[in-house]
């Protein structure tokens, strides 16, 4: 560039808003003009001499870029760049320049003249808008993404809703994952004793699909020892998500597994186990798995098949529903079917002797046959009739025991008098092995009759003829057990958790040479269970013959009898003779008894039964009297319904164990709501025991004694 040095100079000194600088050849600064001061902060002084190098930032200086401008200035005769400075305080800032060479009057370079603009501003806005335009980008891929997982949720959703059948259920939940979440995908669901079974399996490719199956492949191990995989999904009820899996990690969930070869073989490369809950607890697993395919399974991921399996676990929910609607269906239509063929078994035998009666009314040793017949046909029906209550009244909880202290012993022997007809009939061998001495329960002798007399006639039913029924008693020190056990047709393993549900029936009637309700082992159950034990159905299969084992809690040791003349030892069931003794001639009051009822006829009634019995008693009818009652008179015994027209008897036993300074009664719920939930409520409240209505009157006469 040739221009005047009087021009040049006039013109570096006007151009305030750009950064005008010259350097000689050697890019030592020449002149600097008034713009450079303000762009870089050096004054003239400062400047002049100073190498030009100094303005570039540190890496572009060593990287040789003001050599390469120079020559790329005296090549094309300008130089162009946009990139960081350096100003006097060390602050960048980006600048756009021009490098152009100086020279001579005769051609000879002298130097070069460096144009600044400052561009920092427009920079930074530059990159404001490109950081825009990416997260614009982000957003909008991540809002496709969402989208996308939507439309495929609400898909899977209306899929899994048109589906009724459990197994369909499965499989659609497995092959709905594929192959958005992989390879493979499996749904285990945990049985009832405590293992993962592999409901369902599936594979991106069909043929692999069907090679796996046909291997038994598992995706998990069975072992619940084993902590990896889905038992650690199973056991914290989390999600587990294994970016990568690791040969370690592959070889430690591989134990004790006969396919370890084979899984191997897949060349796993990340997992993904999420849970199957519904109301807080967890049923199942789903587990997908990335080998071929490269992905590695991410949060998102996670977050995804985390509601894809809230959603199965409503659909398997529901498929599980509704099958055991159908199955209630189905055993509502046997048991019916059942119900009408019992009934008209007895019928048609007496509806045929009373027109033999018509007939021949003048016989009277037919008709004293057919009198006989007609009996045992009306005996069977009134025990029909008898389980069909006891049923009812066990499912609505108005069944009541009589229980008093019992010899277990005479309770078999009984029952075993009682099935001897159907035993004998079916020419059974009987085996009886008790032990010598007695085994004492607090127990209904009836209903405990009831419940072997039931197994023994089941045992006989189902036990071709000529077969062997046996009876075990053993003794514990806490508890008494019975078995019964038969060589019959044994139960198939998958009815055993059923065996004991109403109207269950191991085959269709329709198949069977014997007849009943399949309500036995229900009412077996719940006789067993109120009686505060417990039973349970074994057997090997079918023709495997079957056991069933009765756990019965034995009664505490008697307290010694108190000396008392043999006269004053009551007759079961009537009021003892000493209460008549006694109203004649009235003993020494010994304790204060407060009735609390709001029947008045219930409470005035059993509180002349108390005083007839040697104690003092009062009446209360509400829940508030009976509180203030309890302070005035300071009761020894305070006999409290339950169902009163204020607070209740709960609300009121609080309040009377809340109050002060006072010798607390001992509390009785007298009510006629006798469950065991019933009975844990009275013992929150606050109350020592829980009798249920009509109170046995040898009960009162030791509670007034």
């Amino acid at each position: 560039m040739r221009e005047p040095e009087g021009h040049y100079r006039q013109l570096v000194e006007s151009a305030v808003d750009y950064g005008i600088i010259s350097c000689d050849t050697q890019g030592r600064v020449t002149a600097w003009n008034e713009g450079a001061r303000r762009l870089l902060g050096w004054d003239q002084e400062e400047a002049l001499g100073q190498p030009i190098h100094r303005i570039f930032t540190p890496e572009d200086a060593a990287a040789g870029v003001v050599e390469r401008e120079f020559e790329q200035a005296r090549r094309a005769g300008r130089a162009t760049d946009e990139r960081w400075h350096v100003r006097k305080g060390g602050d960048r800032f980006w600048a756009s320049g021009e490098l152009m060479p100086l020279e001579h009057e005769g051609g000879a370079l002298r130097g070069y003249v460096k144009i600044l603009r400052d561009r920092t501003e427009q920079r930074l806005s530059a990159a404001r808008v490109h950081e825009l335009n990416e997260h614009l980008e982000a957003s909008q891929a991540r809002l496709n993404a969402a989208l996308e997982d939507l439309r495929y949720l609400a898909q899977a959703s209306a899929e899994l809703a048109s589906l009724t059948d459990y197994q369909s259920t499965m499989d659609k939940i497995a092959h709905l994952s594929l192959p958005r979440f992989g390879d493979w995908c499996s749904v285990e669901i945990l049985t009832p004793s405590g293992e993962l079974d592999r409901v369902s399996l599936a594979h991106v490719d069909p043929a692999r699909e069907r090679a796996a199956k046909a291997a038994n492949l598992r995706t998990g191990p069975r072992s619940p020892s084993v902590n990896a995989g889905a038992w650690t999904v199973i056991r914290t009820g989390r999600s587990l998500r294994i970016e990568n899996v690791t040969p370690e990690m592959l070889e430690h969930s591989l134990q004790g597994r006969d396919d370890a070869g084979t899984v191997r073989m897949l060349g796993l490369r990340s997992y993904l186990g999420v849970p199957l809950s519904t109301h807080g607890k967890t049923f199942g697993v789903i587990s997908f798995v990335a080998a071929e395919n490269p992905r590695r399974y991410t949060d998102e991921d996670l977050e995804l098949a985390e509601d894809l399996a809230r959603r199965a676990a409503v659909a398997i929910e529901n498929a599980k529903l509704l099958s055991t609607l159908q199955e209630s269906d189905r055993a509502k239509d046997i048991f019916l079917a059942t119900l009408a063929h019992e009934l008209r078994n007895p019928l048609a035998p007496v509806w045929n002797g009373l027109a033999i009666i018509k007939v021949q009314p003048d016989d009277p040793a037919r008709v004293r046959d057919i009198a006989g017949m007609i009996e045992r046909q009306v005996a069977q029906l009134a025990r029909l009739v008898d389980d069909l209550l006891d049923v009812s009244r066990i499912t609505t909880g108005k069944i009541e025991l009589k229980k008093r202290r019992t010899d277990l012993l005479d309770a078999v022997r009984g029952a075993v008098e009682t099935s001897r007809p159907h035993i004998d009939r079916a020419q059974h061998e009987l085996v009886l092995r008790l032990p010598d001495e007695p085994i004492e329960l607090i127990a209904d002798p009836v209903r405990l009759g009831q419940v072997f007399s039931n197994l023994l006639n089941n045992a006989a039913k189902y036990t071709p003829a000529g077969g062997r029924i046996e009876i075990d008693v053993e003794r514990e020190p806490q508890r008494a057990i019975v078995r019964v056990r038969d060589n019959g047709s044994g139960i198939a393993p998958e009815k055993l958790d059923q065996i004991f549900t109403l109207f269950t029936q191991v085959t269709h009637p329709a198949h069977r040479t014997e007849g009943g309700l399949g309500i036995g082992l229900s009412l077996v159950q719940a006789l067993v269970r109120l009686h505060g034990g417990n039973v349970e159905a074994r057997s090997a299969g079918h023709g495997q013959g079957s056991e069933f084992i009765v756990e019965l809690p034995r009664a505490a040791a008697p307290a010694p009898a108190p000396q008392a003349h043999p006269a004053s030892t009551p007759a079961p069931g009537r009021v003892p003779e000493p209460v008549m003794q006694q109203a004649a001639q009235p003993q020494r009051q010994s304790r204060m008894i407060l009735v609390v009822d709001d029947n008045h006829d219930a409470a005035d009634t059993l509180a002349e039964l108390i005083r007839m019995m040697g104690s003092a008693a009062e009446v209360a009818h509400d829940g508030l009297s009976a509180v203030e009652a309890v302070s005035r008179l300071q009761p020894d015994i305070v006999l409290l319904d339950i169902g009163l027209p204020d607070i209740n008897g709960y609300e009121a036993a609080r309040r009377i164990r809340a109050l002060p300074g006072l010798a607390q009664p001992r509390l009785i719920a007298l009510t006629g709501w006798g469950q065991e939930q019933d009975k844990r409520m009275a013992e929150e409240a606050g109350f020592d025991e829980h009798w249920t209505k009509p109170v046995d009157p040898q009960r009162l006469q030791d509670l007034a004694g």
